[in-house]
């Protein structure tokens, strides 16, 4: 007899509990979580095609520590970096995340 999820099972948070470390080159270590699936259409419905806000938000709520990583701060950031900094942390949190490499705005694994 087959036993089916309940509730709770369904309910219990998956995604973006678990942080791991990350070097970003130059800079030092990070520890950054996944995106869980709400905060990625959260992104999309907010920000649309703005590729400077969506960044923003997405890692105020994927970068843990430093702790205090807000949306403006990451604004800071944005102009203080070069574009393979960011770019290379936001490859990672994707394929951390389920998202394919390349894929549209509404592929997920």
């Amino acid at each position: 007899m087959t036993e089916y999820a309940s509730l709770e099972d369904l309910l219990k948070p998956r995604a973006g509990e678990e942080a791991e470390d990350y070097d970003l080159p130059g800079v030092g270590m990070i520890a950054i979580r996944s995106l869980t699936r709400a905060e990625f259409i959260q992104a999309q419905k907010r920000f649309g095609d703005d590729m400077e806000k969506q960044e923003q938000f997405i890692l105020s709520r994927c970068v843990v520590k430093p702790e205090g990583v807000t949306e403006s701060v990451v604004a800071q950031w944005q102009r203080a970096s070069g574009i393979g900094e960011i770019n290379e942390l936001a490859k990672y949190i994707n394929k951390m995340s389920g998202i394919k490499s390349g894929a549209d705005k509404s592929s997920v694994d």
